[in-house]
Formats: structure tokens, C-alpha cells, sequence
């Protein structure tokens, strides 16, 4: 036995010193392609042979969001819209503004997970528990939404009738006339609650002592929004929104015509 132990010795011996003669023989090879071949395998092994398992959720992302479909409720609860109304604005995004479904994840489960993460609002980390897709899946989900509704945005908010030739009917109430006679819109800011870097907490701090972005919105008398400028951070005043909507935006902007002009009202009481 004590030679059988003797042996084993030795061969671990042996072991140990042929790893450490190719260590060194690795070192002193002039040629380094083996060497960074080596450590990019190692890089790749890392970063895609030792994910996670894949996740197999009791209830999938796109059955929660059929199920809630199902319920005018619960839809209206958690994408702000009536199931109607979600599929007719999910078949508009897919016919002119491009949405298209993925390998991983259906148009119907993105447009859900970007509602429900805007209706409440839900984070990124909340939509990776709530539809059990990872944070890339998530994001790429939630960007591809938003590139839609952006060019959704151009088409729909502007006037119907850019020259506002005819008088709206509301105007011709006893109620509004003479008072609001040739009055195109109502104007006024608002203040959004935004979360923002470190650096810029001060910058983007309103007066009730939050960080907020000051948007101005202009509306018509059917409600219709027909132009909005976001971004500005909260300590602002409104008069700097409003110049920066009249020199930048000046081509765009709804400009009333001549013996005509917008009335300012509080569209949000912040």
C-alpha cells in the first residue's frame, strides 16, 4: 500500500510540474496568437456559456397581457385604454409607423409592456419581473414602442385645420361669444415629474421642491393637443419655453393668423 501511495504522489508530482513547464513555454513563445486566442475564448465562454437558465414563467408576458385585454377593467387599470382602443392603436403602429414582432417577444406583449410601464409608471427592473424577460429584452421592447408613437406624435399632434379658417362651434355658444371671439387654442406650461442624474438634480428642481421637466402644450377646443415642447428642465421660467417654441420650433408652432390669437389658460394645476 505504501508503494501504491508513493505512486500516487509522484504522479501528482508529475502533473503539477507538466502544467507548470506549459505555463512556462506559453510565456517564453514569442508568438502571442496563442496567448490572445486563448483569452478571448476565455471572454467568450464567460459572457455566453454561463447565463442564467432560461426563465419559464407560470404565466408568460404576452398571456398576461391577453388576459388583461380580456377584462375592460383591468385593461383600462393597467394600459390606460379600452381593449378597443389598444388594438386599434396596435394595428395603426404595425400597418404605417413599422412595429414589428421579434424572435423573442410578439408587437402585442411590447405595446403592454410599454403601457403599463408608462400608465403607472412601472421601471425597467418592475416590467423584468412582471413579463420575466431580461433587462435587454425590456429595453429593446420599450425603444422600439417608443420610435413608433414618436412618428405617431408628428402625424396627429398639429391642427386639423392649420389655417383655422372656419369658427369652432363651441365659440358660438352665448357662453364664450363675444369673450373668445377669433381665439384659435389655449396655451400654458406644466410641470412633469422626471428622475434625473445626480449632477443635475439642481437644475432640473421646480418650486415645490421636486425635479421636473417644464412642458408647454398648446390645445384646441376639442381637447386635441397641436403642439407640445417637453425637455426644459424645471427651474426654467415659462417665458424661456415659450421663446425656445417660437425661435426653434417656429415651423411648426401653431401661429394664429392675422386678427386672430391664443388664449392662455391652466391646462394643469401642478
Amino acid at each position: 500500500m505504501c508503494q501504491d501511495d508513493n505512486s500516487a504522489r509522484d504522479g501528482d508530482n508529475s502533473d503539477e510540474s507538466s502544467d507548470e513547464e506549459i505555463f512556462r513555454l506559453l510565456l517564453e513563445d514569442d508568438d502571442s496568437d496563442f496567448m490572445n486566442g486563448t483569452l478571448l475564448y476565455a471572454i467568450h465562454h464567460g459572457n455566453c456559456c454561463n447565463r442564467a437558465k432560461r426563465r419559464k414563467p407560470m404565466l408568460t408576458g404576452l398571456e398576461w397581457v391577453e388576459r388583461k385585454l380580456g377584462d375592460r377593467n383591468s385593461c383600462y387599470n393597467m394600459f390606460r385604454m379600452s381593449p378597443t382602443v389598444f388594438h386599434r392603436l396596435h394595428d395603426l403602429l404595425i400597418e404605417s409607423y413599422g412595429l414589428k414582432s421579434s424572435t423573442k417577444s410578439t408587437s402585442v406583449e411590447a405595446l403592454g409592456m410599454f403601457l403599463w410601464m408608462l400608465g403607472a409608471p412601472q421601471s425597467v427592473r418592475q416590467a423584468e419581473d412582471r413579463f420575466e424577460r431580461s433587462l435587454g429584452t425590456v429595453h429593446n421592447n420599450f425603444e422600439k414602442v417608443l420610435q413608433c408613437v414618436v412618428k405617431l406624435a408628428a402625424d396627429i399632434i398639429k391642427p386639423v385645420d392649420p389655417e383655422f379658417r372656419t369658427i369652432h362651434p363651441r365659440l358660438r355658444n352665448p357662453r364664450f361669444h363675444p369673450f373668445f371671439n377669433n381665439c384659435i387654442g389655449a396655451i400654458d406650461g406644466t410641470h412633469i415629474p422626471c428622475v434625473v442624474p445626480r449632477d443635475r438634480i439642481v437644475q432640473h428642481m421646480c418650486r415645490k421642491g421636486m425635479t421636473t421637466q417644464n412642458v408647454m402644450a398648446v390645445c384646441d377646443f376639442d381637447m386635441r393637443f397641436t403642439f407640445v415642447l417637453a425637455g426644459w428642465p424645471g427651474s426654467v421660467h415659462d417665458m424661456r419655453v415659450f421663446t425656445d417654441a417660437m425661435t426653434k420650433y417656429n415651423h411648426i408652432f401653431p401661429y394664429p393668423p392675422v386678427g386672430k390669437h391664443s388664449s392662455q389658460c391652466c391646462i394643469s394645476n401642478f
